[in-house]
């Protein structure tokens, strides 16, 4: 619990540490944060790192003028493309090297399960939808790796995930951070980063039930 407490309170205080990693970094600080974002995903294991959060909270001191808006964007873009290949590519070598020998390590049968689902429902758009859904979004990549899915249509559906993902939380974030009382009380800007992606799950799941409601009659 401490250890929660500690990286919360880290989060709350993430405009400080992006300011001082400016201050100290320079340019370098981009390199931080696509790190992260590619990290992320890239090896499932580290599915929990806040890269969603922490683009929003960059875009929101770009538009303090701590940080610029477009190399968020195309580095964003970039990163979190880059670390779903790698993920793909961890599933790849598994389907070649652990058939039938158990899942591997790190990954919970239960996150492979939804993925899997989320495949047979939507075929290769879950690539693209699973960006959106924390719980999927680290297990997506392997799991199309370990079902066979061809590299092309792959790297097709991760671009076209990246894109809107990366703009939503860029653009969300540069607009809050605009806000003067947002600029003022930084901590509901990331308050909001983190309800962001449960929002859009939120948002996505009523009007899928809607809509099931409305082909049933």
């Amino acid at each position: 619990m401490d250890a929660f407490a500690d990286a919360w309170q880290m989060l709350l205080r993430l405009d400080l540490v992006l300011e001082e990693a400016t201050a100290h970094l320079g340019a370098w600080t981009y390199a931080m944060i696509f790190l992260t974002v590619f990290v992320e995903t890239g090896f499932v294991v580290t599915g929990i790192l806040p890269s969603g959060t922490l683009l929003f909270a960059a875009a929101a001191l770009a538009a303090r003028g701590s940080l610029t808006l477009w190399p968020l964007f195309v580095g964003g873009t970039a990163a979190a493309f880059c670390g779903d290949q790698l993920n793909f590519g961890w599933g790849v070598l598994a389907r070649k090297r652990l058939a039938g020998r158990g899942l591997p390590r790190g990954v919970k049968a239960g996150q492979l399960e939804a993925a899997r689902r989320a495949f047979a429902r939507y075929g290769p758009m879950a690539i693209v939808l699973a960006r959106f859904v924390p719980m999927l979004r680290s297990v997506a990549p392997l799991a199309a790796g370990l079902a066979g899915m061809p590299g092309r249509t792959f790297a097709g559906y991760n671009l076209c995930g990246k894109l809107p993902w990366t703009a939503l939380h860029v653009c969300g974030g540069y607009f809050l951070g605009s806000i003067p009382w947002f600029a003022r009380h930084f901590a509901a800007v990331i308050l909001a980063a983190a309800l962001f992606p449960f929002a859009i799950a939120a948002i996505r799941a009523l009007v899928l039930h809607f809509a099931a409601k409305r082909s049933a009659r």
